[in-house]
This record gives C-alpha cells, structure tokens and sequence, in this order.
C-alpha cells in the first residue's frame, strides 16, 4: 500500500507511518514488559519495533527461504562453490525483522547444525507477534551487555542506545569502534525517542 499507492490516495510514506505508529501501539503493554523483563528502557524497544515493522510480507521471507534451503541443499561443495543465494538463516522473519542465525543464536543455538525443519520452525515462531516481541528484546539485552552498560539497568545513556540500536542493524561481530562509524539506525531512535514515548502512553 505504502509502496504503490500514492499519498493522495491514502498511500506512500504517510501511510506506513501510520501503520507502524498502530503496530507498537497495539502492542504497547508486550514492548513495555519485556522491556522492564530484559532490563531497558521501552522506547529502545519501541523504537526498533518502529523501524522493523512494515517490511515484506511473511509471504516473501517465506518464499526466499524455501528458494534459499532448496539452493543450498547439497552437496557440501556445490554449497560452497556454486550456490549464489543467501544461506537459508540469513532469511528474515516477523513483524520485527529478525534474521533466523540471529534468532537462532539469542535463543543459545548454532544455525550452521539446524536443520531445514527446526529452522522452519523458528520462522514460525517469529511470525508471532508474542514470541517475535520477546525474542527482540532479548537480543537487545545481549547487544547491550556486549558493549557493557556503565550504567545501572533499565538506564541507559542515550549513546548506549545509539550503539544498541546500530548493533540492531548491522551486527554483534563489529567493533564498537567500527560501529561507531555508522550509528544511523541507532541516531534514528534517539532523535524520536519522544515520539515513541507517546506511542507506549
């Protein structure tokens, strides 16, 4: 709708402000518990929930991925040497975007050893809006303690949020210092913390 509708039918950019404004409103009470459960504050959370929502359809991600397993189906060398897509776990699902590795190694397993099945699984569960809330706020905490708070839990300096929200989008395998160099996802929600504040009231 957003994409293909223009603004002056209802559509574009205005419209999936207003979506994604509804989203985290509708799931107001999920973002502020599992914010207090995970020890930050809920406009990081919602914030992140913000950004992510309103991608492509489940649909898609669900189309990528079985394109991407039947890719990489094997054998091992053709894997690595021929296959052009994307690993299968490099797929992302939810409402709030969440790559399956990404998921898979907040909830303590390896997605190299999972199978198609138990990956399939977690896209499942991604796509509920419970599961999908809790599993963002449990990665946050684990971004959070990579760079380790200086601050007693939920408070957070607002640039530890600016880390914790790049880290969100591009990674825990970077340094901060490499962070650092590009914290837009981060600055974004800094600069509307207000906004998402209102969204939690």
């Amino acid at each position: 709708m957003w994409k293909l509708v223009p603004e002056r039918l209802g559509g574009g950019i205005p419209f999936i402000q207003r979506f994604k404004d509804g989203w985290v409103r509708r799931n107001r009470k999920l973002i502020i518990a599992n914010a207090a459960q995970y020890a930050m504050p809920a406009e990081l959370l919602a914030g992140v929930c913000w950004i992510e929502v309103g991608g492509d359809p489940d649909s898609i991600d669900r189309i990528a991925f079985d394109v991407r397993s039947f890719d990489w189906s094997g054998p091992d060398w053709i894997d690595q040497h021929l296959t052009v897509t994307h690993q299968p776990a490099r797929t992302s699902f939810g409402a709030v975007s969440m790559q399956l590795r990404t998921a898979a190694q907040t909830l303590g397993m390896n997605p190299a050893k999972m199978p198609h099945a138990q990956l399939s699984q977690l896209a499942d569960c991604l796509q509920k809006d419970v599961f999908n809330i809790v599993l963002v706020a449990r990665h946050l905490r684990m971004l959070i303690d990579h760079d380790g708070p200086q601050t007693a839990p939920p408070a957070l300096s607002m640039d530890q949020v600016r880390i914790a929200g790049a880290r969100y989008n591009r990674g825990i395998d970077l340094s901060l210092e490499q962070i650092r160099k590009n914290t837009r996802y981060g600055d974004f929600i800094v600069k509307f913390w207000p906004r998402f504040s209102g969204l939690l009231k």
